[in-house]
């Protein structure tokens, strides 16, 4: 009974939906699969900085902009906090026009500011990762950071360097453009006319990108911002053909698995593990969370943790880590196999 309440409670917190519980599922299991067939040890440290700053930057920082911006933006709008953190489908609610028109203001500069900080982060990963690699170890191309060729000449390596330095100043005038914009929509929202042709927007923004109560992260809207961005930043910080290609076949598999995949791996294991252990976690189309299961009688909480564990275990290891095994492992062998071919193609054409 010891080792069923151990595995409980270690699944029970990957199952949440808080920031701290989705970073723990989401990049412990990729980062440890990852780690584990990382070629050399630049490459596990590229590894271990893009997952842990990613997820961080994804779980983490949007409530925490969001929580320390929304005094000030309730105070610029002269509504409450508690005014603020009304649920956008509950606005209509509120009675009074100019209180409702304020709060949606209040909310879309909470978002608007949240996120000019956060997508310019974002897409800065992978070429920070790149100049952290070349400073450490002056490798400029991906090959050579995974053990396949030897280090960049001199002048490549400050050519890099300084196309990076540009990149951040962009980047950093980006995040203040984007706070600008934030500051100058309110601004001319307080003209009336300007107010009834931008409300539109504005309430399809709010909708969509409206912060919880807690300002946790709960909807999948945030992600239809962010990975756009960090993909396109992983290409753009390609530094040759062979990690494009990486990149690609990564993006190819994991992108559709991680809005269509999850339900194609979970049901059947759901149902499966129903028929050994004869429960109903899985019960036309819905899934029983462990909070529902733990409030039931304790003979049948006993065994519908049974089946719940293995069954939500069995999920996370295929879902996560077991697909983020198999792309590192696709990439590894894919890539070695293309860089030898180009070398035998290249030494022939010499030869010739």
């Amino acid at each position: 009974m010891c080792s069923l309440s151990v595995t409980t409670n270690v699944l029970k917190s990957l199952e949440t939906s808080s920031s701290v519980g989705m970073f723990a599922r989401d990049t412990g299991g990729c980062l440890i699969s990852r780690l584990g067939l990382s070629r050399s040890k630049d490459e596990s440290k590229e590894i271990s900085f893009v997952e842990l700053s990613e997820s961080a930057l994804f779980y983490f920082s949007a409530p925490a902009l969001a929580r320390m911006s929304a005094g000030y933006f309730a105070k610029q709008k002269g509504i409450s906090k508690e005014q603020l953190t009304t649920p956008f489908k509950d606005l209509a609610r509120v009675t009074c026009n100019e209180t409702r028109k304020n709060i949606k203001l209040a909310k879309f500069a909470q978002i608007a500011s949240t996120f000019s900080i956060i997508l310019p982060l974002v897409f800065g990963i992978a070429p920070l990762r790149n100049l952290m690699t070349l400073s450490s170890s002056g490798k400029k191309e991906f090959t050579s950071v995974v053990g396949l060729k030897i280090n960049a000449e001199q002048k490549q390596i400050q050519d890099a360097k300084n196309k990076a330095g540009k990149l951040f100043k962009t980047l950093g005038l980006t995040v203040l453009a984007g706070l600008g914009a934030s500051f100058g929509i309110l601004a001319l929202a307080k003209n009336k006319n300007v107010y009834k042709k931008f409300e539109p927007f504005l309430d399809k923004t709010l909708k969509h990108l409206d912060f919880t109560k807690n300002c946790d992260l709960e909807l999948a809207h945030y992600g239809m911002l962010i990975y756009p961005v960090s993909i396109a930043s992983y290409f753009y910080a390609s530094r040759d053909k062979y990690e494009k290609l990486e990149n690609a076949r990564r993006f190819s598999i994991t992108v559709p698995l991680m809005f269509w995949g999850e339900k194609l791996i979970q049901n059947p294991i759901y149902k499966k593990a129903d028929k050994i252990f004869k429960t109903n976690v899985f019960n036309d189309g819905n899934i029983k969370n462990y909070k529902e299961i733990l409030n039931l009688p304790p003979e049948q909480k006993k065994q519908m943790l049974k089946s719940k564990n293995l069954a939500y275990g069995l999920t996370f290891t295929i879902n996560t880590m077991a697909i983020a095994a198999a792309v590192a492992i696709l990439n590894r062998i894919a890539t070695k196999n293309k860089f030898e071919r180009d070398n035998r193609k290249s030494i022939g054409e010499v030869n010739g």
